[in-house]
């Protein structure tokens, strides 16, 4: 098992040294350099707040290596003293600190770290350059972990750590032991774990599943070898059955064809009388086929351009919303572009004054040149001699000294005055500024209220138009509602009169079905032994009444057939599919299955009655009466026969005389009768007549009522304009609720200003008096003044011919500094407005105007193209419209037609019916044999394309063909499919070879022949149903053998994953292990120490116990992926959580877990920073005195050297020597002093 590869120092080599001094220079506080120290055992720095207490702690974290981020700084160069910025030669922008250490039995070794200028930094040891990583070696060999950070204690550590929760505790541990070095490797080394299980299981289960392949893959192997031996056997059978069936077919065809050809030709000739009639019906029929095929496509086409004109109803409304969205872009962008115009002709205007007023200045400038060259003429006379110029230096100092405090005293009258006028004329443009601002609110508030009127008046008339076209919608909801009731009502009449039609049609072709299955049904008699007859045919209703209720009760099976057995409706089924007969129902009396009579139904009283006791029937039909009927009880009404089915406990099958028929299940249906002899109700041709000119004229009148569409794109086009003006009205109170919040603001402002200037104008006025009387005052100064200078420069004075010497100062000397502020002034003006003019001109308003007008232009074109698309759509549904209406049109009229043409075929109809009977009285005659010989010859054909179906190899010698006989071929079962008159004539020509035919089978007598043939059926269905079992995979065989490799591959792939898998879980137990190991051994030792701890912080005279103080994990498996739970219990107090501790509580629990720590891994010192801040004296004097227990080793503890940052007296009264940190004022940075306690002991 690995161990841990030097990233923290054991326990057991902990080193013991000290902390002789710290040297820093320009760091943080400290200006220049600095020796801080030397330290002692137990050390307590102290100072005022600010001072930089907490600095010397950043110094030592500095030096040991700690990020800068952690130091109260976000880069190194923040940690460099910058207070003097006159001084910033090269050693003021870096800064070092130094850390003599002193190891047990060795000598001094300095830690240095230094901040260059660049912002980097760099490690010495004993002056010798090191990198980052050789130097933390350096401090991990003397039991200094900086990753730990276990000996520095900053402000506010002490209530972290007391506000820990339990996985926040896990956290610091593992930093302490370094298991928190092995989290990344341990999440990747589950990870791989994960995802070797995970390939493991899924080559398990693909193997499994391959598995379960072969070995379904096998069976459907020796089952598909069965299955060809099968195919074989049956194959053999099928040609051996149809081979039976074709040679006495083709016996019995011989013999009757010269019978049939007799009979033909004398059909032939009573045929022709019905020739021109048929003819005159087909093309009738064929034109009615058309019309109506023409009204039906243009049905199809009416209910298509419907739903297209549904359809265009969204679309136009898309496109109403789109051309409001553009045409409001238009006008945001109109109203943005008006104002860039105006922006710009602003600024050409303001450029234009001032470039005008450039050119003012320049003209006034060189009118104030000319006029200084004028004076500098008269100037002359003001220029002094030497002499001259010696006398009124000396006068001047003289004035000076005798008008001294006169001057002082006008000067601050004149500081005052200033300060007055200045005040006075700042408060006048507050004044100023406040009534324009007032003036400027009052027009805002004038135009919001008109703009909310506005608003309000139009919420008002959209309110007004909103309820009007809510009141339109309801009439249209009305106007549908009874439109829908008139169209709904006519199409049920019109469906009505079509089912009388039809029904009239269908009697007719009814009749002709009839007629078939009652051949088929006497031919199936004759054939099959096992048929008894159709079920209505069995059975003779009581008395008339129940007639309609018996026919409901037995409703499908009232026509089926009664066989004996399932083989003879088999028989049967066959014999219809070979005659192309209609399908029918067969009850096979053997087979089905019959419940036995309830006899408490026979006792119900009233006129319920069971329904088989109401038929009279032959014993051995029993069983298919009651399959038929079963339970079903039968009343004289529908009440009493819904009172029998819902109102007893048991549900009952009822039935009423007028056929309502109520099933257990609660369901209703209503019956028709149709007699036990005829179903169909018998219309004549005036009563279809009749009927055929009621539907046109229902559909007619349908036709003319009002479109439904149209009335929906109406109600659509209401619609959308009621969710237009919902909007209208939503964005209008929005407005109006933004307008009111902005009219309350401008009234709150103004209320605002007119305050302000209540409050500024006394004060304008008082500057103005002030301003006033200090201006008399200094003029009454000046007086004075000029009184005593004049005194002193009269003789000067006279000599320059002037009334006194302030004409000189004044008028030649002042002129030429005036001068000097003149010109000065010409130049600041000049500068100023080309700056304005400048700005100006950069601005650029010309391509905001062009982008906005670009934008305009494209919203316009969407606009127009949105016309565009308007107009096309209202035009498209404008056509379909029209469209609409011929093709109603056009369906009308291929209706009428269609219904005339229907008339002329019923009269055509009966024409040729009564032809067809004189025919059908010749054929008689000759059906017998006709028939015998189609059925035949159908059989035979039947036989051949089943063959062919089946890919059976009938044996065959010559084809009779038109020029004599040629080798014969069966039609090729995957040639292009034919109708079956071509395939029927294919197959007549075909001559098979019977001499494969067993005799046996070629001399069975005709009495015979279907049962053979029904014994050889029997024999090919029981193989084709064992066969029809089989459904084998003839893939198998191949699929088996790649299934087989598959398998190999697939296991291989399934060892190597479980390598992988064993290999992964070794690796993460191993990793786990160590972290775990390396966790516990550190979670062991705090635990283990820090119940001492606490108890020797919290013991006291009345409590020489102390208190409790223990750890827990919440995972001791993995102690690491949860949390630890701390617990301290004060002395006399019982449990609580630590939040519930008091804030003095908190700290001494935190510091014994601190010193619990530092126990586990001790550095050599132990730095704290106002750890005492939140303990009463009391706690305070315990820790100070457990502080000096642990720095001096008393009661078993092992010395640490402590330096601890403390306001307090009675805690810094117990330390060995004091380190004061104050604050050296004239120098703006921190110094230190120190203090030796150990002499006083």
């Amino acid at each position: 098992m690995s161990t841990m590869s030097g990233a923290l120092v054991p326990r057991a080599q902990s080193a013991h040294g000290s902390i002789d001094r710290i040297e820093v220079e320009n760091f943080k506080s400290y200006k220049g350099a600095h020796t801080i120290g030397p330290f002692k055992k137990f050390t307590s720095v102290i100072g005022p707040n600010g001072s930089g207490k907490s600095n010397l702690m950043d110094a030592i974290s500095f030096v040991l290596g700690v990020r800068s981020s952690q130091l109260r700084g976000t880069t190194f160069k923040d940690l460099i003293y910058t207070v003097d910025l006159a001084d910033a030669s090269e050693s003021r922008r870096t800064a070092r600190v130094t850390l003599a250490y002193v190891p047990e039995g060795e000598g001094e070794i300095l830690f240095t770290r230094v901040i260059e200028a660049s912002g980097a930094t760099r490690f010495e040891v004993n002056n010798v350059r090191m990198t980052a990583e050789e130097y933390n070696e350096r401090l991990k060999s003397y039991g200094i972990l900086v990753k730990a950070r276990n000996f520095l204690v900053y402000q506010g550590d002490i209530e972290a750590v007391a506000a820990k929760s339990p996985k926040e505790l896990t956290t610091l541990i593992e930093q302490i032991s370094g298991s928190d070095e092995y989290a990344e490797r341990y999440a990747e080394s589950e990870r791989a774990k994960q995802r070797a299980e995970d390939e493991a299981h899924t080559s398990f289960t693909k193997k499994k599943t391959l598995m379960t392949q072969k070995k379904q893959m096998r069976e459907q192997k020796e089952e598909a070898e069965r299955h060809l031996a099968l195919v074989e056997r049956v194959n053999d059978m099928k040609v051996e059955s149809t081979l039976f069936k074709l040679y006495h077919i083709d016996g019995d065809i011989e013999r009757m064809r010269e019978e049939v050809k007799n009979v033909q030709d004398q059909r032939d000739e009573n045929s022709a009388a019905n020739v021109a009639s048929t003819k005159e019906y087909d093309e009738k029929r064929l034109e009615k086929a058309n019309k109506t095929k023409t009204a039906l496509t243009l049905d199809r086409k009416i209910i298509k351009l419907k739903a297209e004109i549904e359809n265009h109803a969204p679309r136009t409304n898309q496109i109403k919303e789109e051309k409001l969205r553009a045409q409001k872009k238009i006008e945001a962008s109109n109203v943005q572009l008006t104002k860039l115009k105006r922006d710009a002709a602003t600024q050409a205007e303001e450029i234009a004054k001032m470039e005008k007023h450039l050119l003012n200045i320049d003209d006034a400038e060189k009118i104030f040149d000319a006029e200084q060259q004028k004076r500098s003429a008269q100037d002359k006379k003001f220029e002094l001699t030497p002499e001259q110029q010696a006398e009124y230096n000396a006068k001047k100092i003289q004035s000076g000294t005798a008008t001294y405090k006169l001057k002082t005293e006008r000067d601050a009258l004149a500081a005052q005055l200033t300060a007055d006028e200045e005040t006075a004329s700042r408060l006048s443009s507050k004044c100023t500024e406040l009534e324009s601002r007032l003036s400027f609110l009052q027009e805002q508030e004038d135009r919001g209220a008109d703009r909310l009127s506005s608003l309000k008046e139009n919420t008002k008339k959209n309110s007004s138009m909103l309820i009007d076209i809510e009141k339109k919608l309801k009439g249209f909801v009305e106007e549908k509602r009874t439109l829908r009731s008139r169209q709904d009502l006519y199409k049920e009449k019109i469906e009505v009169l079509n089912g009388k039609l039809r029904e009239a049609k269908a009697d007719r072709k009814q009749n002709e079905r009839e007629a078939k299955s009652l051949e088929a049904i006497a031919s199936m008699k004759r054939l099959f032994p096992g048929v008894h007859g159709r079920l209505t045919e069995l059975i003779k209703v009581s008395q008339k009444k129940y007639e309609l209720a018996v026919i409901t009760v037995l409703g499908r099976e009232a026509d089926a057939v009664v066989v004996e057995d399932a083989k003879t409706a088999q028989l049967c089924i066959q014999l219809l599919k070979e005659q192309r007969i209609s399908p029918m129902q067969f009850i096979p009396l053997k087979e089905i299955r019959v419940q036995a009579i309830n006899e408490r139904l026979r006792h119900l009283g009233g006129s319920a009655r069971l329904c088989v006791d109401v038929l009279q029937f032959d014993k051995s039909h029993e069983r298919a009466i009651l399959f038929a009927c079963s339970d079903t009880v039968v009343c004289d009404t529908h009440a009493e026969a819904k009172k029998l089915a819902f109102g007893g406990q048991q549900r009952l099958k009822c039935v009423s005389l007028d056929g309502t028929l109520v099933d257990k299940n609660g369901r209703l249906t209503g019956g028709s009768s149709t007699g036990l002899s005829e179903k169909a109700n018998r219309f004549s041709r005036v009563d279809i007549e009749n009927a055929r000119q009621e539907k046109m004229k229902l559909e007619d009148e349908l036709n003319a009522m009002k479109n439904l569409t149209t009335l929906m794109l109406e109600e659509q086009e209401c619609l959308d304009s009621k969710t237009s003006l919902e909007k209208d009205i939503q964005f209008t109170e929005a407005d109006m609720k933004v307008m009111k919040d902005k009219l309350d603001k401008l009234s709150r402002d103004k209320d605002v200003i007119v305050k302000s200037l209540s409050e500024a104008k006394p004060e304008l006025e008082a500057a103005k008096k002030a301003s006033k009387e200090g201006a008399s005052a200094v003029a009454a100064l000046d007086e004075q003044i000029h009184a005593v200078v004049d005194e002193i420069y009269a003789s000067f004075a006279a000599s320059l011919n002037i009334a006194n010497i302030r004409v000189y100062e004044h008028e030649h000397l002042r002129r030429k500094q005036k001068q000097a502020e003149e010109k000065s002034k010409f130049a600041s003006q000049r500068s100023k407005w080309k700056e304005q003019l400048n700005y100006e001109k950069s601005r650029d308003t010309v391509a905001p105007i062009k982008a906005t007008a670009a934008l305009i232009a494209k919203y316009e074109k969407e606009l127009v193209d949105l016309e565009s698309s308007s107009a096309n759509t209202a035009k498209e549904l404008d056509e379909s419209k029209n469209k609409l209406l011929e093709m109603e049109a056009e369906q009308k009229q291929a209706k009428a037609q269609a219904n005339s043409l229907e008339t002329d075929l019923i009269v055509l109809k009966e024409k040729t019916s009564a032809a067809n009977t004189e025919i059908a009285r010749l054929d008689k005659l000759i059906s017998s044999a006709q028939n015998a010989i189609d059925a035949q010859s159908i059989i035979r054909s039947d036989l051949i394309t089943s063959a062919q179906m089946e890919q059976l190899e009938l044996p065959r010698v010559l084809a009779i063909g038109d020029g004599g006989r040629s080798t014969a071929a069966l039609p090729d079962p995957d040639a292009m499919d034919v109708d079956e008159a071509t395939t029927s004539a294919a197959n007549a020509n075909v001559v098979l070879d019977y001499s494969s035919l067993p005799s046996e089978l070629r001399h069975v007598l005709k009495s015979e022949r279907e049962r053979v043939a029904n014994e050889l059926l029997i024999k090919i269905e029981e193989l084709s149903i064992e066969l029809a079992r089989l459904e084998p995979n003839m893939k198998a065989l191949e699929q088996y053998e790649t299934l087989k490799e598959k398998e190999r591959v697939q296991t291989q792939e399934l060892e190597a994953a479980k390598d992988r898998v064993k290999e992964a879980t070794d690796s993460f137990e191993e990793i786990r292990q160590t972290r775990r190991n390396i966790f516990v051994d550190a979670f062991q030792h705090i635990a283990a120490s820090i119940d001492v701890l606490y108890k020797e912080l919290t013991q006291s005279s009345s409590h020489p116990l102390g208190g409790q103080a223990y750890l827990s994990l919440e995972n001791s498996e993995d102690p690491f992926l949860a949390g630890v739970n701390y617990t301290a219990m004060p002395p006399t107090k019982r449990f609580r959580d630590m939040d519930q501790l008091s804030g003095g509580e908190k700290t001494i629990a935190a510091v014994a877990l601190l010193f619990a720590i530092h126990s586990y891994r001790s550095s050599p010192f132990f730095v704290l920073d106002e750890v005492d801040a939140a303990l009463d004296k009391v706690n305070v004097e315990k820790l100070a005195s457990f502080m000096a227990n642990r720095s001096h080793g008393h009661n078993g503890a092992k010395g640490v050297q402590s330096i601890v940052i403390s306001l307090k007296d009675y805690f810094y009264d117990k330390a060995d020597a004091l380190v004061g940190v104050t604050r050296d004022v004239s120098q703006a940075c921190s110094k230190v002093l120190t203090f030796d306690l150990t002499e006083y002991d």
